[in-house]
């Protein structure tokens, strides 16, 4: 690990917030539909919860906090190469990408976690829905980057760069690891090394956001939200929509549901 020359000591960040939220304060609109700048436009830290003190003395107090580009030697501040004053930053987690030539780390447990069904990440993930928590940018640190293979990539610049915000993967394997915003980052729990591969309590989701742009059903219980929690109406689990999975395409048994062969056909 690349050893930075240690920063003067400064006060602890105290007033550094985090946003729970998958699109911090991303512009919302009333109704069935909200609209989603992704990833979020910015990042607010009004009446947020602290983000706890894990050490990082340097300059800025959240690094790349104004969004960009503009961040000088961003690979050596969280959530990447950095050293933790007076050893505060306690890994519990570890996740690494499929080819195992990135690995980072964080500490304590997530904000939130949230299951996210909007089109961008659909498209991006090449799933259904996207599986997501949120840690503090000071709670995250790179412990591996073998071959150089850390990857950026700006979905608002449209470019292989660290803007923020940016996603983030394995140059190698392509494996998506998080997402960098300016206050948070946006971890994928599938990359997490789990002990026995049992989720923990706190990374099991607490809502599905944008759930009005769904391409499936989920009837699992957990609040369904047309867009951001707790900011938008909250929607039916269940439709008889066309074109939202799972619809059932064998033949129904007639035994079962006192139909007659000709009925079900």
């Amino acid at each position: 690990m690349h050893q930075h020359k240690e920063s003067p000591r400064l006060p602890a960040p105290a007033e550094s917030h985090v946003e729970p939220n998958a699109h911090p304060d991303a512009p919302v609109t009333h109704g069935e539909h909200s609209a989603v700048p992704h990833p979020p436009p910015e990042d607010h830290p009004a009446n947020d919860p602290a983000a706890p003190d894990t050490g990082w003395r340097g300059e800025p107090p959240i690094p790349s906090q104004q969004g960009g580009s503009g961040e000088k030697d961003f690979m050596h501040k969280p959530p990447y190469w950095w050293k933790s004053e007076g050893d505060k930053f306690k890994p519990k987690y570890v996740s690494e990408c499929w080819c195992k030539n990135v690995s980072f780390e964080f500490h304590g447990d997530p904000v939130d976690a949230k299951h996210c069904h909007c089109r961008q990440c659909q498209h991006l993930h090449g799933a259904p829905f996207q599986w997501a928590v949120i840690f503090p940018k000071t709670s995250v640190r790179l412990r591996r980057n073998k071959d150089d293979s850390l990857h950026f990539f700006s979905t608002e610049a449209i470019a292989g760069a660290h803007s923020v915000p940016c996603k983030v993967s394995c140059d190698v394997c392509r494996s998506p690891l998080f997402d960098e915003g300016r206050n948070t980052v946006l971890a994928y729990p599938s990359c997490f090394n789990f002990p026995g591969h049992k989720v923990p309590l706190d990374f099991q989701p607490t809502a599905h956001i944008f759930y009005s742009q769904r391409v499936m059903d989920v009837p699992d219980g957990v609040p369904k939200w047309s867009g951001h929690k707790g900011e938008s109406e909250l929607l039916q689990e269940l439709t008889p929509e066309e074109g939202k999975m799972p619809k059932y395409k064998g033949q129904v048994d007639s035994t079962t549901t006192g139909q007659s062969d000709h009925e079900t056909k």
